[in-house]
């Protein structure tokens, strides 16, 4: 089988990749009349019971709005560079993500090196000698994150404040190259400043409000929805990157264009109704396939993937609450060497997998290119492994 990036990326339709101002443009206008109406919502409710709901209606809006945002980062919403990036600027705020260190956190290292250890920073799954090196309090909070409560931690605390809000010297180096995270964080950090604004001018209506209602509803209104967000941004990166038949890879020489990006992420089926409400983000390995391909021809992309490659290369799997808890199950540390998933206490919970000759034979990243120092020189790292060249 040819797995090379041409030939995977010829399965797609070409028409996939086509980008549209229009379209682009109106799903950042209803994905943002959503969030100000929710947003506006939370202030001008009379109810306690009303407000409640628009708080987690606000937090949904923040996610879609946050989808469109990242595929404007991609370059892919709309056909104008400029464009993308200003709408990206915009969209990624209320998730209180600055653009610049969201492109090179996502575009470069995640999209550059899917399920690369040491590489990809999402949520790379420990060894068993890792986490028995680490105290035991830390052990609790490492089996907390896999759990259904433990994704909102698991995404502060390894990928928004380390990466976005707080990158390390090594990332800023990379990230100052497009010179404007100093500006975007700026943005970033006085947005909440910017909703606690609105929040006590539409309180003003309510002139029978107590004092302390308006605090708690300026502090939930800015804190909640943030969170509900965070959530829900952990449970879809969770599910994209973590399943019993994903492989994660240590060594170099056995990871692939081919092995990350096709058979290393998971399209996971919801309703469609779902799906539309989440701008088809589930439809996960086309995107990782060709980030050019806009949210809004996802489908067409994931569908002519999975006939083209079989289930037996594109993961799928419809959602259920027993599925995910399974999952958490099985996937909790993983062995680099034997490429299987294991329990906290060390047990084996899928089998060992053995690399076939065929996927290893597809070219590595590096190979397309004159050696790794020169990806390093690239304001975004890895990002380049192919993909500018189908």
């Amino acid at each position: 089988m040819d797995t090379s990036v041409k030939h995977v990326r010829g399965a797609l339709p070409a028409a996939s990749r086509d980008r549209s101002t229009r379209r682009g443009l109106t799903y950042f206008v209803v994905a943002a009349v959503l969030y100000g109406s929710t947003f506006a919502a939370i202030g001008l409710a009379s109810s306690w019971a009303v407000r409640l709901l628009s708080l987690a209606a606000n937090g949904l809006s923040i996610g879609v709005l946050f989808i469109v945002g990242h595929d404007a980062c991609h370059g892919s919403l709309t056909p104008k560079s400029t464009l993308n990036r200003w709408l990206a600027r915009i969209a990624l705020l209320p998730s209180l993500h600055p653009m610049a260190a969201w492109e090179y956190s996502h575009n470069a290292l995640h999209h550059g090196w899917t399920n690369l250890r040491g590489k990809d920073p999402v949520y790379c799954p420990r060894t068993l000698a890792d986490f028995r090196t680490l105290s035991p309090a830390r052990q609790r909070i490492e089996r907390l994150y896999r759990s259904w409560i433990g994704l909102l931690p698991l995404y502060l605390a390894s990928i928004w404040w380390p990466l976005e809000m707080r990158p390390s010297a090594e990332h800023r180096r990379h990230i100052d190259k497009r010179g404007t995270f100093v500006f975007d964080r700026g943005c970033v950090l006085a947005f909440p400043a910017l909703q606690a604004l609105v929040l006590v001018l539409t309180l003003r209506i309510h002139a029978d409000v107590l004092a302390w209602e308006r605090v708690a509803v300026i502090a939930l209104g800015v804190c909640v929805p943030f969170l509900l967000f965070t959530w829900l941004i952990g449970f879809a990166t969770f599910q994209h990157h973590t399943h019993p038949r994903v492989l994660w890879y240590a060594d170099e020489s056995e990871w692939s264009y081919f092995r990350s990006q096709v058979q290393g992420t998971v399209h996971v089926e919801f309703p469609r109704w779902v799906e539309l409400m989440l701008n088809n983000i589930m439809e996960h390995t086309a995107h990782h396939v060709d980030t050019r391909v806009p949210l809004y021809n996802l489908t067409d992309a994931q569908d002519a993937l999975e006939e083209a490659f079989g289930e037996e290369n594109v993961i799928t799997e419809r959602f259920s609450l027993r599925g995910m808890t399974e999952t958490f199950r099985t996937c909790q540390l993983y062995d680099y060497e034997r490429h299987q998933w294991l329990s906290f206490d060390g047990s084996p919970t899928t089998e060992a997998r053995c690399l076939d000759d065929e996927a290893a034979s597809a070219p590595t990243p590096t190979s397309s290119l004159t050696s790794i120092d020169s990806l390093q020189d690239h304001p975004y790292g890895g990002v380049l492994h192919g993909v500018d060249s189908p």
